[in-house]
């Protein structure tokens, strides 16, 4: 019986790892792009193809290229080879739009309070009963602050915020020559 050398099961062996390695990015790629069909709204990042992240309704998908359209442009047909970032849009959610809405209340809420609170000073309607302590500045100050954020919890559950899934891209990297230039991109996630 011939028995292999040690340098060549090692060959072998290296080869067969790297087959599996392989067979599981693909996999897991393909699993990926699965969600990008016809309908779904997404939010994509294809450097040279789209400025910065597009954000558009699934029109047609084949194997290695995915069709956009947003209301007002044009379709844009975009390779897989070229995306940087693929999200998923899930809807919206109205505990992201009050959450967001307090972000933004809040400090409005804080500098009307602070404003009022300044304008205090010289009240019109004060005839010798007030006193001049600060107190009722931080009363006014804080009252405003929780009524900001209170409006923008309100306003931003009505309104709602669009929930993202993000699908993570295998780092490449890609030759573009188009137009008679070449242009080199990679994507590296850390």
């Amino acid at each position: 019986m011939h028995r292999l050398s040690l340098d060549v099961r090692c060959a072998l062996s290296a080869v067969a790892f790297s087959a599996i390695a392989l067979s599981a990015v693909s996999t897991s790629a393909r699993a990926q792009h699965s969600e990008i069909q016809p309908g779904a709204r997404v939010r994509i990042a294809a450097p040279g193809i789209v400025a910065g992240r597009y954000v558009g309704t699934v029109l047609t998908r084949s194997a290695d290229t995915v069709e956009l359209g947003a209301p007002g442009t044009a379709p844009v047909k975009v390779p897989f080879a070229r995306v940087t970032s693929i999200e998923v849009s899930r809807g919206s959610s109205r505990a992201l739009g009050a959450a967001r809405g307090v972000a933004w209340g809040a400090p409005i809420g804080l500098v009307v309070g602070v404003l009022a609170a300044a304008g205090t000073d010289s009240d019109p309607y004060c005839f010798g009963t007030c006193s001049s302590g600060g107190s009722y500045k931080a009363g006014i100050i804080a009252a405003s602050t929780l009524g900001g954020a209170l409006w923008g919890a309100g306003i931003g559950a009505i309104v709602g915020r669009e929930r993202w899934e993000r699908f993570d891209i295998a780092p490449r990297s890609a030759f573009d020559f188009r137009d008679g230039r070449t242009r080199f991109g990679m994507a590296v996630k850390f």
